[in-house]
């Protein structure tokens, strides 16, 4: 009996290590559904099917259904990786947005602490002003000229001045203080103004130091906030882009000659799945979820912005 010849169909993973290998196909140019020269191969080679035998592929009709797959099995890695990068991307920008909300929580608590110990320090100051000639007739002139200034301009940079002032009252005080202080400045050579005024200096560059900080993260949180409603749409979209390539791909391989043919119904399940699209790898429902718990997590900050200290 003559021996029989298999012709068998291997898969191998395309290299240049200068050996002949099946010819890669990619899709035409003019295609906007494919992207073709655009596989990453730092993510690992797509696997092609080699060519089979002429005639035998012509017969049978397997030639083409070849062609098609490995036209589209490349573009279907490469907007599997594509996606893959938006999903790593959404991640890493998910984590800077805990950390600037967190950071941001951590500074108005350190602000809130140096105000404190700020109008501590003027209490202090005031307390030693009061017993000085003409310091309550002074101050109610200062503040009414305040409130004047204030009430004058309801809008504008007099909006700008309230909302920088914790307390107007206070502010209006203190600031008086410091008039006074200016007007007989011997106050600041006497030992107990002067340790209370260099206290009180040093508190004042804390806060200021604590709210430019909070105001750079409260702004890096709120630019992230922003951005994650278009990142994350544009990694739907490529979802979208990911199921039109696989359903187009599959539709025109399970479209021809040798998928509706009698020699792919009782050829092995191992050629079968060679001739089609190979998706298993890319884990798309794992991609999905990862990409649904993000969105959840984000719509949870949404309505957790920061006010931007002005001083």
């Amino acid at each position: 009996m003559g021996r029989r010849h298999h012709h068998k169909h291997r898969v191998h993973i395309h290299r240049n290590h200068g050996r002949n290998h099946a010819p890669r196909f990619f899709p035409e140019q003019s295609s906007e559904s494919l992207e073709s020269n655009s596989h990453h191969p730092e993510y690992g080679d797509t696997a092609l099917i080699e060519e089979p035998n002429k005639v035998l592929g012509v017969l049978t009709g397997k030639s083409d259904v070849v062609t098609i797959r490995n036209r589209y099995q490349p573009a279907l890695d490469d907007a599997n990786i594509n996606l893959k990068k938006s999903i790593f991307y959404l991640e890493e920008e998910n984590k800077k947005l805990k950390e600037a909300f967190n950071h941001a929580q951590s500074l108005k608590k350190d602000i809130d602490s140096h105000q404190e110990e700020r109008v501590n320090a003027y209490e202090a100051l005031g307390n030693l002003l009061n017993k000085e000639k003409d310091f309550e007739g002074f101050m109610h002139k200062e503040t009414t000229k305040m409130y004047g200034e204030v009430s004058k301009n309801q809008s504008g940079k007099a909006v700008k001045i309230k909302q920088r002032l914790n307390n107007s009252d206070n502010e209006m005080r203190f600031g008086g203080m410091m008039k006074y202080i200016e007007k007989y400045p011997e106050y600041q050579t006497k030992s107990a103004f002067k340790r209370i005024l260099e206290k009180i200096e040093e508190k004042e560059k804390e806060v200021r130091y604590a709210k430019t900080n909070y105001s750079q993260i409260v702004a890096q949180y709120h630019t992230l906030l922003q951005n994650f409603k278009i990142d994350i749409q544009k990694a739907k979209d490529k979802i979208k882009e990911y199921y039109k390539l696989l359903e187009e791909g599959q539709k025109k391989i399970d479209e021809t000659r040798y998928k509706k043919g009698f020699v792919y119904k009782f050829t092995s399940q191992k050629t079968k799945d060679e001739v089609n699209l190979d998706t298993i790898k890319h884990r798309m429902n794992e991609k999905e979820n990862t990409l649904k718990l993000i969105e959840e997590e984000i719509s949870q900050y949404q309505g957790r912005k920061f006010i931007e200290l002005e001083y």
